[in-house]
């Protein structure tokens, strides 16, 4: 089995959660024998080697997550799709798969041209990555025909499967939910001083999607009742000098440490170091960074419009914008020794378990493959 693959990012640049499920679903198929073809920009780094065959198509200056909303950027992403196309049309392939909705103009065009299945995997919506505020009718639109022209449609969550029914009028009959997985070995045997102050850690991109301005607020609830704690936002995006201000305009600012980017390689010490993790999205099809914290034995809580709360029991859940209860969370996870271990010792058990595994992810994904050919 062939399949022509294209994407946006692979480790070890990546911004998202987009770049890592590419990374290790590649890996995984390609141990079971599925030829892939990874069709992405070309980056000045070297990328990692997953048994996928990468293919650089153009520097390109566009990213996943984070675009301006202007003609130029729309014809850069035109461009990109046509030079995908003109070079996927060239092999022998039985599949086209498609990552979110910056490659669908190029999966549609293949579909027609090769006359082969295409499938369209959504990792998040324009819904999702502007919190429902302010998406972009044309991002919208371009959602839309990949939508109704993919033979199959692979979703992270059964809460991202309705939103596509109701917002997008899927054919639900097309749609499957493969959960993305976590690689626990990466997170187990770190050792780190642990620092003096307690650490409340913060991991995700800094935009509206993910709360981190909820966090921030919940953090000076916290404050108020503890002092020997700090909270570490890690992560980049458009919001940090908003963030920053709103700091300064809390008084916490020596309390809060902004990390900026964290590469694959630091990011299980940074788990390693921390008490508690908060990830307080506002929209959040699924979300990898609860797993990783919960393979390295944190304390998780996180909001309850996060899809990776479908499948996991042993983390604390909040309402997004319910501050007071997220800060309530957090201290008595810092206070009570006895819930703290116990979720620790939970979580690490619970997360052994195969249907968290990258494994499992792409035995399904080869099972819809297998039944579109």
């Amino acid at each position: 089995m062939r399949i022509a693959m294209i994407g946006w990012e692979f480790p070890p640049l990546v911004s998202g959660g987009l770049g890592t499920h590419c990374y290790e679903l590649t890996k995984h198929l390609s141990e079971k024998g599925v030829i892939i073809d990874f069709y992405m920009p070309k980056v000045r780094y070297e990328v990692a080697d997953s048994g996928a065959n990468i293919v650089p198509v153009a520097f390109t200056p566009i990213t996943p997550y984070a675009y301006p909303k202007r003609e130029d950027f729309f014809q850069k992403v035109i461009s990109y799709n046509e030079k995908c196309a003109s070079l996927v049309v060239k092999g022998n392939y039985d599949i086209i798969h498609c990552h979110d909705w910056l490659t669908v103009p190029a999966g549609i065009k293949l579909k027609k041209t090769l006359r082969k299945p295409f499938v369209f995997t959504v990792h998040s919506t324009e819904y999702d990555r502007t919190a429902n505020l302010f998406p972009w009718d044309r991002v919208v639109d371009i959602e839309k025909a990949g939508i109704l022209h993919a033979d199959r449609i692979i979703t992270v969550s059964k809460r991202m499967k309705a939103q596509l029914i109701d917002r997008y009028d899927a054919d639900e009959r097309k749609i499957h939910v493969v959960y993305n997985g976590v690689d626990p070995r990466r997170f187990t045997g770190v050792k780190m001083k642990k620092p003096k102050e307690r650490i409340v850690l913060y991991f995700g991109r800094l935009t509206v999607q993910k709360g981190p301005d909820f966090f921030l607020k919940a953090a000076k609830k916290v404050l108020e009742f503890e002092n020997n704690v700090r909270f570490v936002v890690a992560g980049t995006g458009e919001m940090l000098t908003q963030l920053i201000d709103l700091t300064v305009k809390l008084g916490i600012q020596d309390k809060v440490f902004f990390t900026g980017y964290v590469s694959d390689e630091d990011l299980p010490k940074l788990y390693v170091i921390a008490d508690v993790f908060v990830l307080p999205s506002v929209s959040e099809p699924f979300g990898i960074a609860p797993l990783e914290a919960m393979a390295s034995g944190i304390p998780v809580i996180i909001s309850k419009t996060t899809g990776v709360s479908e499948i996991v029991r042993n983390c604390l859940l909040v309402d997004f914008w319910d501050t007071n209860e997220m800060a309530n969370k957090i201290i008595a996870v810092l206070r009570y020794e006895a819930l703290d271990r116990t979720l620790r010792e939970r979580e690490k058990m619970e997360i052994m378990d195969k249907s968290f595994s990258w494994g499992n992810a792409a035995e399904e994904t080869i099972r819809i493959y297998r039944g579109l050919l």
